[in-house]
């Protein structure tokens, strides 16, 4: 007993130290899948979890997916280019994964410029099945190097609970969350990090024009008190009552709505701003696990993988259903809206028209100089930014100052000028700095008329 308790202690330190995965082993596997991806955890477990066994079906192989974060769409864009840039100079190809996978669509134009994928041809039974775009947007590259997996909503969600308590009217349009009596009741998350977050931005600019897009942004964020660094937080803000309202992707909405059986959460999709945009999947350029790379495209596309998107969870994944979590994404195969499957899904992108056509291409082609911009005007600058919105609401000049406040700091065609151009590093933060600078010194001088009372100049 003495040389028992002593081995039985050691072994119980060990076990809090690293976890229950020295008490525990996962089976062995043949071989590895590596997928980049900012998916959440219920994705990454039901693809991970269902392509596995799908694949062993296939080849008798054990096969383990290993998830790589590297944060929100823009930083694991960036990340991916820098990598083969290096790894190029040195006169390699491939960053040791496979799988690009989710972060929206808009981005991969940029990567596939970059020559960061290798093109996968989809047998013709899937083929078939997927249209080519859906409310005139794009399904598939023409060069097939990247591909939509499912579609999602954007909107905004809010809490009827703390709504009422803090005596707000109940928003329906995204201008409503810019109005003065949500000053610090709105949550978002970074637009230049968070790729649905600048998803849902940029349909804002979209659908109401860039000047008057822009104020409606500037008026929402400027009643913000800070940024988060993800899309999720928003939802959770909101639905722990410490925001009344936020920009959300829908399947970030969903969930917690469930919940709570929708007594407090409610999603909007505003009225004149409804469109799906695609979130894609592509394969990357020198993949280790060429083969499984392949399938594993293959079989997200196929009829297995967009039934883990749209079925409702079931314990014992009846009928190809997820498992553990309901992922609640819309998929790109359109015939599965049409048989009566269990689902939590009631939008059929395929059926219900959009409010307005959104163009992917100008979305790609300005999201890195969009990201630099809103960074600019919106994160950077957002401490002068509230400071004189505050002060622009106590003096009761949300007409004349407020107005000028929220104007953007570019026009449209200059941003895109900007965004055609080939700029250095030391240009961009030439560039971004210049745009900060100006919107803190615009943000000063409205904050000094309003507490002077006296007529603003612009700076």
């Amino acid at each position: 007993m003495r040389i028992l308790w002593p081995a039985l202690f050691l072994c119980s330190l060990l076990a809090l130290a690293f976890g229950p995965g020295l008490l525990t082993r996962e089976p062995a596997s043949d071989e590895e899948l590596t997928v980049i991806s900012p998916h959440w955890e219920g994705i990454r477990s039901e693809f991970g979890r269902a392509f596995s066994e799908h694949y062993f079906k296939q080849t008798g192989r054990r096969l383990r997916v290993v998830w790589l974060d590297y944060g929100g769409t823009s930083e694991v864009t960036k990340f991916v280019i820098e990598r083969f840039r290096q790894v190029r100079e040195k006169g390699g190809d491939g960053v040791g994964a496979d799988i690009f996978f989710g972060g929206g669509m808009d981005n991969l134009p940029t990567l596939a410029k970059a020559d960061c994928f290798e093109p996968v041809t989809l047998p013709p039974e899937i083929d078939a099945k997927i249209p080519l775009e859906v409310s005139g947007q794009p399904l598939r590259d023409a060069q097939q190097r990247y591909y939509a997996a499912c579609l999602s909503g954007f909107g905004f969600v809010y809490n009827a609970d703390v709504i009422a308590r803090a005596k707000l009217n109940v928003p329906e349009k995204w201008s409503d969350l810019g109005r003065p009596e949500f000053r610090g009741w709105i949550s978002s998350g970074d637009p230049s990090i968070s790729g649905s977050v600048h998803q849902a931005f940029e349909i804002v600019l979209q659908s109401e024009g860039w000047e008057r897009g822009c104020a409606t942004l500037s008026g929402m964020l400027s009643n913000a008190r800070a940024f988060n660094e993800g899309g999720p937080s928003v939802p959770r803000d909101v639905s722990l009552g410490q925001a009344a309202a936020g920009a959300c992707i829908d399947f970030y909405a969903t969930a917690p709505i469930r919940r709570q059986a929708g007594a407090q959460l409610k999603f909007v999709i505003p009225s004149g701003a409804s469109v799906v945009t695609p979130d894609g999947i592509a394969m990357l350029r020198g993949a280790p696990n060429r083969a499984a790379a392949l399938e594993f495209v293959r079989f997200t596309l196929s009829e297995s993988g967009q039934k883990l998107w749209y079925l409702a969870r079931d314990p014992e994944g009846k009928n190809g259903a997820p498992k553990y979590y309901d992922l609640e994404r819309l998929p790109v195969m359109p015939e599965l809206y049409e048989r009566g499957l269990p689902t939590n899904t009631v939008l059929n992108p395929f059926k219900n028209k959009a409010d307005f056509i959104y163009d992917g291409k100008q979305a790609s082609a300005r999201w890195t100089m969009l990201n630099h911009f809103m960074r600019a005007m919106w994160v950077d600058a957002h401490e002068e930014m509230w400071s004189a919105r505050g002060a622009v609401i106590a003096a009761g000049r949300e007409n004349d100052l407020g107005a000028e406040l929220l104007q953007p700091l570019s026009s449209e065609p200059e941003l895109l000028a900007l965004a055609g151009k080939r700029l250095t590093p030391d240009e961009i933060n030439k560039l971004k700095n210049a745009w900060t600078s100006r919107m803190i010194a615009h943000c000063n001088s409205i904050e000094r008329a309003a507490k002077s009372g006296g007529k603003w100049e612009r700076p």
